[in-house]
Order: structure tokens, then C-alpha cells, then sequence
């Protein structure tokens, strides 16, 4: 038997080969909403998954980041199942989002017309309403292999090569059709029942729910410049012959990474020139530079790097946080729980900012404010700016490109860019890798400055709910208590700071803004105290 804590706190003891889906029906209640996956031991685990080891049991509900993934990823199957029966002779590939929405594209130059859709809407509706079962299977990789050699599918061969032989991999089957997917699936198709199928360019959009609100369908709103970038991105990487994990892989092996890697920044480089030349061109109309996106886009590089080819072509780039207009934190707007929204656009002196705009660009000489993040107040130490002929204001900032930002600047004077770290780059064709997991790993790379890093990243990788809701509770103390001082040890000779340390080091290590620094620099800044340390007779 095996003892498996539930989320309700209680211990019960199952027999081994149960899985979460039978576990979870015993929570009809706990939950207001239908779970789609759980989680064991820390773990996101498939519902119908057999377990084998005592462990800690949770689950993920469909409203949830997770839970909406996993009803995209299920719909897809469908998708594709409903696809292979009616059209095989349709190749398709899985490409990006738009929205609550995704874009598939017909790679072999078929059209489906609005009839064929409405077909294959029809059939997947009647599996839906049958609750046609997703059975989960294990097999192994000599049979993976076997079928991708029958499919003829080389990059999933190619990435099947990384797996080591005596593993097991996981697959989903739909009545006959055996896909596989890059995590849990619904246990069946009852789930399914909001979607929409829509012809788009030269492909087909799935349209479904917002995780907001899962059991309605919103209008799809077509975002052409967005789904023409990433059409240009894809075009380019199949050119360089890195469009799939499994080509990259293959790069890497043979020593060319670096090689790509600068083919990668010249592109980028090229791209942004392109800006600055368009700037340069504007006969000196654009005077305001304003750049958004979401977070861990890479805004601030990319201000730095338009800011350098700018320079290129004679203009002078005048660097405006709008961090620093931050309001005063009495003024700060609030979440429904409390806890400060410091994302909304009103957590910004909106009055103030675009004063100091319109008085810039008039040619007046500003003081220019800069926010204390540990008092939570403006202050002013000094910085003013006036504009000379070849200046231009960059601002970036996640909300730069709200008119409500800049509206005392009119529209001729100003130039709005959006990034985002859109990836190319597919696992396979049914496999997607989401840009918001590349802007979720160089958070991580990159490091945080404060202590909200922690929930920020699991914000992002979408853990469940009520562990961000805990995580927030304890910042919100954090917040309201302050920070506990330590008291230090008094000794006779001066205390334990002095017995460690000479007094130029302890200067140093009093005046350190610890709060300002990136886990890395935390860790190459204390292995040089460290080495200071030892040479003066102390340990650290």
C-alpha cells in the first residue's frame, strides 16, 4: 500500500498502481474548478499515470497557466487526429501563438476551405461528446523508433538519438493514432468543448479560452504584423538549417555553435541599424523613442544596442527610466489581495512623466527625478537634462507603448517599438517551444535584484496558484514588518566584524548595496572578500 498526502492535509493510504485521476475524484468539492493535471512530489504528473512510492499529492486546475496548456496541447491532439482521419494528405506544423490562440501552418501547399473546417469541427464535437478516451502509454525507445522510422520523421529520430536506450518514453493515443507530446494530456475529450477553427493565411488558427475564463470562447483579434515577424523568423532559421532542437543539437556536436551564435547577432545587429537608419531618416521629426515588452524580452539591451547605432548615424541618445517615475508607494495602486501593483500603468506618475515630455521636447531643462526603491519615494539628486539638436529621448518600460504614457507628444514625433524573444525553433513539428519558457530561462540566467525574483520565476514557469498566493502572503508581511536586523555579537576586542575582518573591508562590506545585485554578482563579489579575507588572517 501506499500513504500519499492529499491536498486537504489528510493521509490516506491507496494501493500501489493507483493513479491521480482516481485520487483526485475523491476531492469532488476541493476544487472549483476541473483538474487537468497533478502533481507528485513537486512533480508535474501525467492524472493517469500509475504511481509506485509513497509521496505528497497536488493538483492543477485548467485555469491555471499549466492547466491551460495542457487543454491546448489536448485540443491539439484532437486537432490532429481529426486532421490524419479526414485529410491525410494535409502536412502540417505547429508555429506560434496569437493571443488565446494558435497558428498551424498547411506546409505542403494545401487549402482546407471553410467547408473542410466545418468537417473536421463536426468530427472532433462528436469525440468530445462520445468523451473519447487520451489514453497515456509507456513504450521504449526501440519502438519509438521503429514508428518514427515508419513515419518517416526524421528530426524526431534525431532528438530520439539523445535518449538513453533503457528509457521509456511517454505516448498518447486516440483511438489508433499514437502521438507524442511534451507533457500531460487531458484524461479524455469531455474537456474540450470551447474551441473555434479558423482559416488564416496559409494555415489555420485553433482558436481557445482565455485561462481566465475557460468556458468561454473570445472573439480571435488577427495580429498580422506579429504572425508576419515570426513567419520572417522561421523562414530564416530554416535557411541557416537550425529550425529544430534536433538540428541545433546537431550543430553543437560538430563544433559550430559559435557559428550560429554570431549569425544570430548580426541579424539582430542588422535589424536594429535598420531602426536607426528609419530614425536617422525621419528629417529629425522623431525625437521620442519609446520601447516595450514583456518581461525578460531583453528591453534594456536592446535600448542599449539601438542607442550605440544611433550614435552611427550622428544622433546623440538620451536614456529616461520610467521606473523613476514611479509613484510615491502611499500612492501605489493595490491589488484585490492587498499586495502593491507595481505592473499597472497607474503605479506611473502619468501627469508628472508626460509633463516633463512635452517640456523636453520644447527645448526647457528638466530636473529630472530618481526612485528610491527602498524608501518608496521619488528624490531628486541633481541629474537635469535639456535637449540638444541631434538628441533623442529613449524610454523603456513594459507599458511604453500606452498612449496614455506619452499622449502630450504627438504622433509624428514619436517612434513605438515592441520586442519579444519570439523562438523559431521547434522541438518537432507538433511540439512548440513557448517563447514565454525562453523568457522564463533568461530570467533565470540573468538573475534577480530583489526579493520578489522568486515568485516572479515561478509566476512564469506556472506553478500552482496557491504557492504563489503563500509566497506572496509572506512578502506582503515582508512588506508591512520590514526586514528583521540582526543584532551583532559584541566582543572585547571590538566585535566579530573587526575580529574578521580590517577595518578598510569592513568599511566595504557596511556600504555594499547587497539588495542591488544580481545573484551572480553576489557570488563573484563575496568570493573577492573572500580572498581579501585570507590574506589579511580572517575567514569569510
Amino acid at each position: 500500500m501506499l500513504k500519499l498526502t492529499l491536498p486537504n492535509g489528510t493521509i490516506k493510504e491507496y494501493p500501489e498502481g493507483i493513479t491521480l485521476l482516481e485520487v483526485s475524484r475523491e476531492l469532488n468539492g476541493f476544487y472549483s474548478q476541473p483538474v487537468v493535471e497533478g502533481i507528485f512530489n513537486g512533480v508535474g504528473t501525467d492524472l493517469q499515470k500509475p504511481l509506485h512510492s509513497d509521496g505528497i499529492v497536488d493538483f492543477i486546475t485548467w485555469d491555471t497557466e499549466e492547466g491551460r496548456r495542457v487543454y491546448v496541447r489536448s485540443l491539439l491532439f484532437l486537432f490532429l487526429y481529426a486532421i490524419k482521419t479526414l485529410r491525410p494528405e494535409v502536412q502540417l506544423e505547429v508555429c506560434n501563438s496569437i493571443g488565446s490562440a494558435l497558428y498551424c501552418d498547411i506546409t505542403n501547399g494545401i487549402v482546407l476551405s471553410k467547408y473542410d473546417l466545418r468537417d473536421i469541427d463536426l468530427f472532433m464535437r462528436k469525440l468530445i461528446a462520445a468523451q473519447e478516451p487520451i489514453v497515456y502509454s509507456t513504450i521504449s525507445r526501440a519502438e519509438a523508433e521503429k514508428i518514427l522510422v515508419e513515419r518517416r520523421e526524421d528530426d524526431r529520430l534525431q532528438l530520439l538519438g539523445n535518449t538513453p536506450d533503457a528509457q521509456t518514453l511517454t505516448v498518447y493515443k486516440l483511438r489508433d493514432y499514437m502521438e507524442y507530446f511534451f507533457g500531460a494530456m487531458m484524461p479524455d475529450c469531455s474537456y474540450l468543448k470551447q474551441f473555434e477553427l479558423i482559416n488564416y493565411e496559409n494555415g489555420i488558427i485553433i482558436n481557445y479560452p482565455d485561462k481566465c475564463c475557460m468556458d468561454r470562447l473570445d472573439k480571435f483579434e488577427p495580429s498580422d504584423a506579429l504572425n508576419g515577424m515570426f513567419h520572417e523568423l522561421q523562414d530564416w532559421s530554416a535557411k541557416i538549417n537550425c529550425n529544430t532542437v534536433a538540428k541545433l543539437n546537431r550543430i553543437i556536436s560538430c563544433g559550430y555553435a559559435n557559428g550560429i551564435i554570431q549569425v544570430a547577432e548580426a541579424l539582430h545587429e542588422k535589424k536594429i541599424a535598420g531602426i536607426a537608419d528609419k530614425i536617422a531618416a525621419s528629417n529629425k521629426d522623431v525625437r521620442l523613442v519609446l520601447i516595450a515588452g514583456p518581461s525578460s524580452s531583453g528591453k534594456t539591451t536592446f535600448a542599449q544596442r539601438l542607442s550605440i547605432q544611433m550614435v552611427v548615424n550622428g544622433l546623440r541618445p538620451v536614456p529616461v527610466s520610467m521606473d523613476d517615475y514611479f509613484k510615491d508607494r502611499h500612492d501605489t495602486p493595490r491589488k484585490p489581495d492587498g499586495t502593491f501593483d507595481f505592473e499597472s500603468v497607474d503605479a506611473v506618475d502619468l501627469e508628472l512623466f508626460n509633463d516633463h515630455l512635452r517640456r523636453l521636447l520644447a527645448g526647457e531643462c528638466v530636473k529630472m527625478p530618481k526612485y528610491n526603491f527602498r524608501s518608496g519615494m521619488r528624490e531628486y539628486r541633481g541629474r537635469e537634462i535639456q535637449l540638444g539638436e541631434n538628441d533623442v529621448l529613449v524610454v523603456e518600460g513594459i507599458h511604453a507603448l500606452n498612449e496614455r504614457i506619452s499622449e502630450a507628444v504627438p504622433a509624428n514625433n514619436k517612434m513605438k517599438i515592441y520586442i519579444s524573444a519570439l523562438t523559431p525553433m521547434q522541438l518537432d513539428s507538433y511540439n512548440r517551444i513557448h517563447t514565454t519558457d525562453m523568457r522564463l530561462l533568461r530570467r533565470i540566467v540573468r538573475g534577480g535584484s530583489d526579493k520578489s525574483y522568486g515568485v516572479h520565476v515561478a509566476r512564469l514557469a506556472g506553478l500552482p496558484k496557491k504557492v504563489l498566493e503563500r509566497a506572496n502572503e509572506f512578502l506582503k508581511e515582508y512588506d508591512s514588518e520590514g526586514p528583521k536586523q540582526a543584532q551583532p555579537a559584541q566582543q572585547q576586542d571590538g566585535g566579530m566584524m573587526g575580529s574578521l575582518f580590517g577595518s578598510a573591508l569592513q568599511q566595504r562590506l557596511a556600504n555594499m548595496d547587497v539588495m542591488s545585485m544580481t545573484p551572480i554578482e553576489a557570488m563573484n563579489t563575496l568570493y573577492k572578500l573572500q580572498e581579501e579575507a585570507k590574506r589579511e588572517g580572517g575567514t569569510l
